[in-house]
């Protein structure tokens, strides 16, 4: 696996605040491991508990979701030339994984650990700090757009129940 890490990290709209700086590109870059994934493979599990962050380097994932009734259905489709990551939680909670990730072909990574994450806080605040900023706007945005689709499901319930 041969990528331009550098740049890559400088293309992540999650190190927005630090793309600019090249040493503190190279201390991000150090904790970041690579994992190489075939197509076809789960990268991570619905349910289970997770403790690091993925950026695509090349390939592309299907992120999954499970409903009630126990059957799968594709959320959404990424391709590492949009710059996604995912699993960004995890740096911040310990909770159990969201969704179900899937490699559709040969995919290569960046994995960032909540314990290097957290090392690097201490030891570099000022390259924490900015990261964690933006996954907490990401955050909020969720939130808001779930608040926003509860209302919409909220008032057509209502509508249905008073026709």
């Amino acid at each position: 696996m041969e990528h331009d890490v550098t740049s890559k990290l400088k293309q992540i709209p999650l190190f927005a605040e630090i793309s600019s700086n090249e040493e503190y590109l190279g201390h991000l870059q150090e904790i970041c491991r690579a994992r190489s994934v075939a197509g076809r493979q789960v990268v991570i599990q619905e349910g289970e508990k997770g403790s690091e962050m993925y950026i695509m380097l090349s390939g592309r994932v299907e992120i999954r979701r499970r409903t009630r009734a126990g059957d799968d259905y594709t959320v959404v489709k990424l391709r590492a030339e949009d710059n996604v990551f995912f699993g960004e939680m995890a740096l911040i909670d310990d909770d159990v994984r969201s969704a179900t990730i899937v490699t559709t072909e040969d995919s290569d990574f960046l994995i960032v650990t909540k314990q290097d994450f957290i090392r690097l806080g201490d030891q570099y605040p000022q390259i924490a700090l900015p990261i964690t900023r933006e996954i907490a706007k990401i955050l909020a945005s969720r939130l808001r757009k779930t608040t926003g689709d509860m209302l919409t499901i909220f008032d057509a319930l209502v509508s249905e129940l008073q026709e």
